[in-house]
């Protein structure tokens, strides 16, 4: 049998930043720089990273680009952190490329995942790719592509022992990549007050470059340039409005520097269309039960999320887990009122959260040893929210009964 891609990385230091690229730096120079052969747009932020990317990417491909996505965390398998033309980078392609890094040993996970989709975009002449950071803004890996257009999506709480504990130190680490990118392009979920800290005086509202409002029946109103257009609300929540209107301000601006022709109001339609996310309160049949999933891993998006809820007719029962870096007893605060019964879980990870301190964040909550035990302690409507693993976790049992 041969070895995984996930087996490669398995044996790779798992630390999530180190304020050093150099090491990554070097090992791409002796490669000739394979970051540099492509165009790329990089998109931080505390949430909504990976749906802003997402419906960038969408949006990008369908004005004819061969396209490529990075992201992180993935969900049920590694490969589909690397995304060319739409679909997850082949198994044998990945592991070839990272077979190239077996001679840099102290490249962590991230970053030898990094290296190689830097590799596989250049090798398959992407037009333009898509990076979303995985922490931070100052040393996450994804800052050596050298970016020409960035994008930040908000500043929250998350990673406070990695990014300090006030926002406005967060806020000074991600705007390192604003800074360092010729286009820079900030959310709507950026509060005024933390743009100095950002210190990038040349980036721009996305809303100074499209409007995108509710418009009922799960459209969406998008106005740019002389242009307006109906489109599918291609991911559910009032805040993906926020990821949407980066998005499209991104694609604009990509268009005015060049990477693409002009953003043509059809295409964007059809890319929204077809988009599909999962784990963004999207819906998926697990032993024959419907379940809504959601990631919601931080306070910032336990709130959202709450939100989201608070304006539903239906009241869902919840599934929660999470990491032991996580705030669970605000997010259990966020999301208690409007739930159901709440059942906590186990997840199979070194960094998960104590069983003990999930059930005393959710007092009277039923305990289970993984997510399948905690499903079948719970009636329907069902939610699972918390933790990208517990999505990913019930994601994978999806797919095996439907392979079975």
């Amino acid at each position: 049998m041969s070895v995984t891609p996930a087996l490669i990385l398995e044996n790779r230091p798992q630390g999530r930043i180190r304020p050093d690229l150099d090491s990554l730096r070097e090992t791409l120079a002796e490669r000739g720089d394979p970051q540099r052969n492509f165009p790329s747009i990089l998109i931080v932020g505390t949430n909504g990273k990976g749906s802003t990317a997402a419906m960038l990417e969408a949006v990008l491909r369908e004005h004819g680009l061969r396209t490529a996505l990075f992201t992180s965390p993935h969900l049920v398998r590694v490969e589909e952190r690397i995304r060319l033309h739409g679909a997850p980078v082949d198994e044998t392609v990945l592991r070839e490329h990272l077979s190239r890094f077996d001679n840099s040993p102290d490249l962590t996970y991230f970053e030898t995942l990094t290296a190689a989709a830097f590799n596989i975009f250049s090798e398959m002449q992407i037009e333009v790719a898509i990076l979303e950071a995985g922490m931070g803004g100052s040393w996450d890996a994804t800052r050596l592509a050298a970016s020409t257009v960035a994008g930040l999506t908000n500043v929250g709480s998350d990673h406070a022992g990695w990014l300090g504990a006030d926002r406005t130190d967060v806020a000074r680490d991600k705007g390192r990549a604003l800074a360092a990118a010729d286009h820079a392009i900030i959310g709507s979920g950026v509060e005024a007050r933390l743009l100095p800290s950002l210190r990038a005086p040349h980036a721009r509202r996305a809303r100074s470059f499209v409007r995108c409002v509710e418009a009922g029946d799960d459209r969406v109103l998008l106005a740019w340039d002389g242009c307006e257009i109906y489109a599918r609300r291609a991911l559910a929540g009032s805040f993906q409005l926020a990821n949407l209107e980066l998005a499209m301000a991104l694609a604009i601006t990509a268009s005015r520097a060049g990477l693409v022709a002009a953003i043509e109001p059809a295409r964007v339609q059809l890319a929204l269309e077809k988009l599909d996310w999962p784990g963004r309160l999207s819906v998926h049949l697990v032993e024959g039960r419907e379940v809504l999933m959601d990631c919601a891993h931080n306070l910032e998006a336990a709130r959202a999320l709450a939100n989201h809820l608070d304006g539903l007719k239906r009241r869902y029962n919840l599934v929660f887990s999470c990491l032991d870096d996580k705030p669970v007893e605000a997010m259990a605060e966020a999301l208690r009122p409007l739930v159901g019964d709440v059942v906590v879980c186990r997840l199979d990870d070194d960094r998960a959260m104590p069983l003990e301190r999930l059930a005393a964040a959710f007092p009277g909550a039923g305990t289970a040893m993984d997510p399948r035990s905690a499903l079948e302690q719970v009636d329907d409507p069902v939610l699972a929210a918390g933790s990208v693993r517990l999505v990913g976790d019930l994601l994978a049992l999806a797919e095996s009964e439907e392979v079975g």
